[in-house]
């Protein structure tokens, strides 16, 4: 058996086991139901030099790309297979669903490659580890603080182009990343140990030496002329309307400035490196708490170093918003009252014409909720200019390519005709999910409701703007949006890393393509405890408009974009759509899919009818009839039965096939709401007693 065929086996085998279980899995009881069920060789069976059984690697490796393309969830230490992975364990056979998951795997870093790393800025990040020789070492935030952009991302752009001395970037407190590989597959030293060899020092907790790390400031010396010059400005906002009780905005407007209090900082000369600003923070605002004290540095960061003459520059009091350009550099100067110790020079563009809050352009509402003296609004400048030509002043070239409008398109025939469900209904739904934001597609097993919603995604948004997760009971605000995982490092000792989940991941991806749809799918929504999962996010979904605080992260002024869309599915036998609170009733639109109400009523006739008339229905010509009579035996109507179930064309090749599915799909699903009822109960829904009623003359009137 080749490598590739091994692959392929555990890959099946572990999806085939999840389809198995009753529940969610932890990745050690998959393991050793894969080992039951598959014969492995000795070779396969041994450890590799970190002591991990090589089968189990690779079948890591595997599931985790599945896991990637929406396959399969791990979350909170727990494997299930998505409804996306069962369809795909029908529509591959042997070693065709590993081939396909390759396909998907590449098609989704290659679309991720394709929008992160056209940034000019990654030339200077490379030019930067170049200059990281021997006996040196740097951290991923120096990288980060050089370009402007996060520590996540540098690690992942280096995770993805193969480096010479990328083993010479660590973590912010010097020891080694926990998720360093090397890029040979077949290299196995240390990177530590070569570290040692080249001449950097470690102490006995892994750390290296900080008189041999490379910082941003030594960077920007080393490169001098050849770090790239900004090309746009930036924008900003910076709060005056409540500095120690005194609103400054008015004397800002009529001096022409804007400051920072900075009233317990020392003289200082700007700029200044941001190290040395921590170290001036942490001795004079020694009785603030370190929360406080952070938040200053970054704020006085922002305002001396990193602010530069031409940016813009915003500011609110009274619910009104002035618009002005940076005129100058940053100053320390002894104000007499405290209030106003570091200052710039500023044009304001409409001292006498502010905006209200209400006739911003979006997100600037959201964000003009931040608490913080100085929030960075980059990320918004196309907003700001658009405010500024709403006031009739010149935007300076160059002026960026103006965005698409973010829209949904249209329903089409084709797409309709596909899903044999009236356009005009699945428009109404498109045209729901486009106000509303968040969609639940609630009902039976059986009717579609994944495979819709699934559809839905497709039409509307690009796959790689899709993520499908599924919910369970022990599905947590860590697995769905962001949380610390702990992580082993080099030297067997755990660490705990702030890792993204899925939702996180999302919105980042959406708010670098704002006129692009975003589409999370959310099966079985209603087997979590959605409080405990949204946490903070939950009034988010209702607020589009505002920010608030995380719980892990240091973001302040988290907004959820209005281009992140959500669908999710809800099972009405799982647990009622009686139970559900009035504030997810309020976050949600709720659309039923039931077997008696289009459009999945007349969807298994249609569907036979046109198998019919290809020639591919053998037998059961009355599966149709036989699932609606099922259905008015049925007293309750929450335990319907919908067409999926016999939407297969296995279930019409054989005779045999459909006494099959009704015998080991159906029956037990009915079997399980009558638990402890007489026999007699189920005997009614059985094939030989639904067909007595279909052939039993009508009842008189």
């Amino acid at each position: 058996m080749t490598f590739a065929d091994r692959n392929a086996l555990y890959l099946r085998t572990a999806m085939e086991v999840l389809r198995d279980a009753k529940g969610p899995l932890r990745r050690q009881e998959v393991a050793e139901r894969v080992r039951e069920r598959v014969d492995l060789a000795d070779d396969m069976l041994s450890v590799d030099e970190r002591g991990r059984v090589r089968w189990q690697v690779q079948m890591g490796f595997r599931t985790g790309e599945a896991a990637t393309v929406g396959w399969l969830t791990k979350g909170g230490g727990s494997w299930t297979v998505t409804e996306t992975g069962l369809q795909a364990l029908l529509d591959f056979p042997g070693t065709e669903l590993l081939n396909e998951l390759r396909r998907l795997y590449r098609a989704r870093n290659q679309a991720t490659k394709n929008r992160q790393y056209r940034d000019p800025r990654w030339a200077t990040v490379l030019s930067a580890l170049e200059l990281v020789g021997p006996g040196n070492w740097t951290t991923y935030g120096d990288l980060a603080n050089l370009v402007g952009m996060s520590g996540q991302g540098i690690g992942g752009f280096m995770a993805e182009h193969k480096t010479a001395n990328g083993y010479r970037v660590l973590t912010q407190n010097g020891t080694i990343s926990p998720n360093f590989q090397w890029w040979d597959p077949d290299r196995t030293d240390l990177p530590r140990e070569v570290l040692e060899a080249e001449g950097v020092e470690f102490d006995d907790r892994g750390r290296a030496s900080p008189g041999q790390r490379l910082t941003t400031d030594d960077f920007r010396d080393l490169l001098g002329d050849l770090l790239p010059q900004p090309t746009t400005r930036r924008a900003w906002l910076v709060r005056g309307s409540s500095v120690d009780g005194r609103d400054l905005v008015p004397v800002w407007l009529r001096r022409q400035s804007v400051s920072l209090a900075a009233s317990g900082l020392r003289a200082i000369s700007p700029p200044v490196p941001r190290t040395d600003l921590k170290s001036f923070v942490d001795e004079d605002y020694q009785h603030k708490p370190y929360s406080a004290r952070e938040a200053k540095v970054n704020e006085f960061d922002a305002f001396c170093n990193r602010m530069r003459v031409g940016d813009l520059v915003l500011t609110t009091t009274g619910g009104k918003t002035y618009v002005g350009r940076i005129a100058g550099d940053a100053e320390y100067v002894s104000s007499s009252d405290k209030r106003s110790n570091l200052r710039r020079r500023t044009t304001w563009l409409n001292d006498t014409g502010p905006v209200p809050f209400a006739k911003l352009p979006d997100p600037l509402p959201a964000k003009l909720h931040n608490q913080s003296d100085v929030v960075d609004l980059t990320e918004n400048l196309a907003a700001v200019e658009t405010l500024l030509r709403d006031l009739d002043v010149e935007v300076e070239a160059p002026t960026p390519t103006p965005q698409r409008t973010l829209a949904f398109t249209p329903v089409s025939p084709e797409l309709a005709d596909e899903l044999m469900i009236d356009q005009a209904w699945l428009q109404r739904q498109t045209d729901l999910l486009w106000h509303r934001r968040q969609l639940i597609l609630y009902g039976p097993p059986g009717t579609g409701k994944t495979f819709l919603a699934r559809k839905i995604a497709q039409h509307l948004a690009e796959p790689s703007a899709i993520k499908l997760v599924q919910f369970h009971p022990s599905y947590t605000y860590e697995d769905f949006f962001e949380g610390f995982r702990p992580v082993q490092r080099d030297d067997g000792q755990l660490a705990f890393e702030l890792r993204p989940g899925p939702f996180r991941a999302l919105v980042d991806d959406a708010r670098q393509h704002p006129s692009d749809p975003y589409i999370l799918i959310i099966d079985e929504i209603n087997r979590a405890n959605l409080a405990k999962v949204f946490g903070e996010l939950y009034f988010l979904l209702e607020y589009r408009d505002d920010s608030i605080s995380l719980l892990y992260s240091t973001e302040a002024d988290f907004t959820l974009p209005k281009n992140v869309f959500v669908i999710g599915t809800m099972n009405t036998t799982d647990r009622s759509i009686a139970l559900v609170d009035a504030a997810m009733r309020r976050r949600f639109a709720f659309v039923e899919l039931h077997p008696s109400l289009p459009p999945t009523s007349g969807l298994l006739r249609e569907w036979l009818r046109r198998r019919a008339e290809a020639g591919e229905v053998a037998h059961h010509a009355d599966a149709a009839d036989l699932l609606d009579a099922l259905n008015r035996a049925i007293d309750d109507r929450d335990l319907a039965v919908g067409p999926s179930y016999l939407m297969h064309s296995y279930v019409y090749d054989r005779p045999d096939a459909l006494a099959e599915v009704w015998e080991t799909s159906i029956l037990p699903l009915l079997e399980e709401h009558h638990y402890g009822s007489p026999r007699e109960v189920l005997d009614r829904y059985r094939l030989d007693a639904l067909r007595k009623t279909l052939d039993a003359p009508p009842a008189e009137s």
